[in-house]
This record gives structure tokens, sequence and C-alpha cells, in this order.
């Protein structure tokens, strides 16, 4: 028997880069077969439709996020320090893969209600953080949901801005001034 994941693995690649480079409401699945140099037929071996594969990507790729992130911030103490790390990560994230970061932020709206809660997802993930913080003292009582949507927001939105030019430095470069920002959000205050 053939092994499909090779074929699978471009499939997946040929279709974040023309998602990314087209829109995702541009591209069908003969535009990815074309791509890779298969039949569209070869790409219902592997997704029973072209939703279905957007769908794959993006959880697969968040679930991917998640679990590193979860990870970055393991390695920490004390919320400062884990919320740091999580966001340095994210900048990285950017940088490490581009086409995968964009499209994620591109199909975040229609991808969400496809990502289960838990250990793997970033928001779910950050929340319990804040929970934790909130219930040990760490940070001063507030709605730990809000707290959690405002630090998302200044991440997601500074990606945003910089995926349509209208911030020309990367994640990376920003990575400071992220950091600060989210940690005086959470904290009420700026690292030293």
């Amino acid at each position: 028997m053939r092994d499909g994941r090779p074929t699978k693995q471009k499939i997946r690649q040929a279709a974040l880069t023309l998602f990314v480079d087209r829109g995702v409401d541009a591209v069908s699945l003969r535009d990815i077969a074309d791509a890779v140099g298969i039949r569209p037929s070869t790409i219902y071996v592997h997704w029973k439709s072209r939703e279905t594969l957007i769908s794959d990507l993006f959880t697969d790729g968040y679930a991917a996020y998640g679990n590193r992130i979860v990870a970055a911030a393991a390695a920490e103490t004390g919320l400062p320090n884990k919320l740091e790390a999580a966001i340095r990560l994210v900048c990285r994230l950017e940088s490490e893969d581009a086409t995968l970061f964009k499209f994620l932020l591109l199909t975040q709206h229609g991808g969400l209600h496809a990502v289960d809660d838990g250990d793997a997802n970033p928001v779910d993930f950050l929340a319990r953080l804040i929970r934790d913080a909130v219930v040990g003292g760490e940070v001063t009582a507030r709605d730990p949901e809000l707290l959690t949507a405002a630090i998302v927001g200044v991440v997601v939105q500074a990606a945003t801005f910089h995926l349509y030019g209208r911030i020309t430095r990367s994640l990376t470069d920003m990575a400071d001034e992220l950091v600060d920002i989210c940690l005086s959000i959470a904290t009420d205050r700026a690292r030293a």
C-alpha cells in the first residue's frame, strides 16, 4: 500500500500558500491540485471537502501553536514570566512560518468555532493563567475573561496591523513593546 503522507503534506502546504496569497474564498480544490501537480480527486482521498481541508489546517495549526505556547509558559514561574514567554513565542512564530501564521490570523473568525477548549487552545490557556493569578492574588481582582480578551487583542491586533502594512515592523521587532503593554494591562505595571 502506498504512503500518502508526502502527498498530503504537499497539499497542505500548497493550500496554505494559496489561501494566504489569494484569500481563502478565491482558491478552489482545482487550484490546489494544480499547484501540487495532482488531480483534484486526489485531495478527496485525504479530505471530504474544501471546507474540511480549511478546518483541518486551522485546527492543526492552532493546536500546534497552543502546545508550544503552553510549553513555553510552563518553563516559567509567576504570571509576568509566563505571559512574557507566551508573547515572545507568538512573536517568533510569525517569523518561523509566516504562511501558517498569516493563515491562522486570516481564518480565525471562521475557524475558532471548531477548536476544542483545552490545553492546546492558546486563549483558554491564557484565561486559565489569568484566573489562577487572580485566585492566587498575583493580579488584582478583575474579570479574568475581559483581561484575557485585552491581552489577546493587543497581540492579535498588532499582528493584523502588521499583516495589512499598517505597522511595518515584525512582531519579533515589537516583542519588547508588546510584552510591556500586556504586562501593564495584566499587572497594572510595566516590567522593569
